[in-house]
């Protein structure tokens, strides 16, 4: 079997680069670039035509937004999601195109905000929430996307609230 490839490129009304990549048989393979005015804002890979392995979103050339990672058109693996200053907002992992497994979300700062254990895309397992100092603020259980139980809320020197 013979496979016919070349590459594309689509140009905006001013000659800029907006899109470009490789088609194979017709279909995407290979890495595809997207920008917008010339700038970069993307880029992800193909195999014939699906979405396969690290996909790289960004604010503006060598500042992402995101870094995802593909299996057969649906995210699969880790993620980030970052700040405009490049600070990491988000760490999570997706399986079959649904969350699964550890999510962390940050304060501004860097500092760690939420974390929470997800299983096919709903919250399962314990679920924290730390005040801005670090301390555990709030504290939940999970069963398939339920509350177990009563949430645990604490003041910012670690003392429990009553419920």
């Amino acid at each position: 079997m013979t496979t016919n490839s070349e590459p594309f490129t689509l140009l905006d009304g001013d000659g800029k680069v907006q899109m470009a990549g490789e088609l194979a048989d017709g279909k995407l393979e290979g890495v595809l670039r997207i920008h917008d005015d010339g700038e970069p804002k993307a880029a992800m890979r193909f195999a014939g035509g699906v979405q396969q392995g690290e996909c790289l979103m960004l604010y503006a050339p060598h500042r992402p937004w995101a870094r995802l990672h593909f299996v057969d058109g649906r995210l699969d693996g880790p993620a980030e999601f970052y700040s405009l200053e490049g600070i990491v907002v988000r760490r999570t992992h997706y399986r079959r195109g649904r969350v699964h497994g550890l999510q962390q979300d940050y304060y501004p700062d860097g500092a760690l905000f939420e974390e929470a254990h997800y299983e096919n895309g709903l919250p399962h397992g314990p679920w924290q929430r730390f005040h801005a100092g670090g301390a555990l603020s709030e504290r939940r259980r999970y069963a398939a996307g339920r509350i177990e139980g009563e949430a645990e809320r604490f003041d910012e020197r670690g003392n429990a609230l009553p419920s």
